[in-house]
């Protein structure tokens, strides 16, 4: 069995822990106590490889005389499993060799990736909407803890959260960015971890960087944290004990009566 079926055999084993967590939001929610669930996006409520993919085929077409090897690999794409973290891993993969090709294309995706515009081409990660419903519904305050920044994402996110049907914007959401787009993600969510205890509870925290799930795992000791298994940061840590791997959320559906 290779590493990525171990993770993905351990993630479907702690999967029932996901119903576990509605059960508790409610017995606090019935007690009239405040309860907090933290939500990454990016790897972790949407998979934005799509958001890639569409912004490559758009570079290949309005620079295909500058981009002619990014163009030829369009004709035989077949499946998202090509887009790796890394864009130059991806270039690769893809068959671009040329050094200036390579730069006029991480230029153009720079400019596009980290925008309003593009947010809405990435898709969620299969069950995301469905349990985030169920946590909101259940009385826990949302918060969609994000390395994304308020000057050039923050509206595209909103509108691609309200897109795809997630509670955002009313009473029990709760959308925190960084203010500065050069902010460090780690040293972000570690200071803002500190305002989000002084809000209540955290129940549950929702992660694919090993490096922010340890942080906030090792802030909210009581909560519990998952780790999705999607892509995450070349060298990253080791995740710290206790924090349960997920492929996706699709497990976590109700049973019918």
């Amino acid at each position: 069995m290779t590493t990525l079926s171990r993770k993905i055999a351990a993630g479907q084993k702690q999967a029932p822990l996901l119903p576990s967590v509605i059960t508790r939001i409610k017995q606090r929610t019935g007690a009239g106590r405040s309860t907090l669930a933290i939500f990454d996006l990016d790897g972790t409520l949407f998979d934005n490889r799509t958001r890639t993919i569409f912004i490559l085929r758009e570079i290949s077409e309005k620079f295909d005389r500058s981009t002619p090897q990014l163009a030829a690999a369009f004709e035989n794409f077949q499946n998202l499993s090509v887009i790796d973290y890394s864009l130059d891993v991806t270039l690769k993969r893809l068959g671009v060799r040329s050094r200036a090709e390579a730069a006029l294309i991480r230029a153009e995706w720079a400019k596009r990736f980290f925008s309003d515009e593009y947010q809405k081409y990435d898709m969620p990660i299969p069950g995301a909407k469905q349990y985030v419903e169920r946590v909101h519904k259940a009385g826990a305050t949302v918060i969609y803890l994000t390395g994304r920044d308020v000057g050039r994402m923050l509206v595209g996110t909103t509108e691609v959260l309200r897109l795809y049907g997630f509670p955002v914007g009313v009473a029990g959401t709760m959308t925190i960015v960084k203010k500065e787009f050069g902010q460090d993600d780690e040293i972000f969510k570690k200071e803002v971890s500190g305002y989000i205890d002084r809000l209540g509870e955290v129940v549950a925290v929702f992660e694919n960087e090993p490096a922010n799930s340890n942080i906030l795992h090792a802030r909210f000791p009581d909560a519990a944290s998952f780790f999705v298994l999607t892509q995450h940061k070349p060298g990253a840590p080791a995740l710290e004990p206790g924090i349960r791997r997920i492929k996706d959320f699709r497990q976590c559906k109700p049973r019918s009566k």
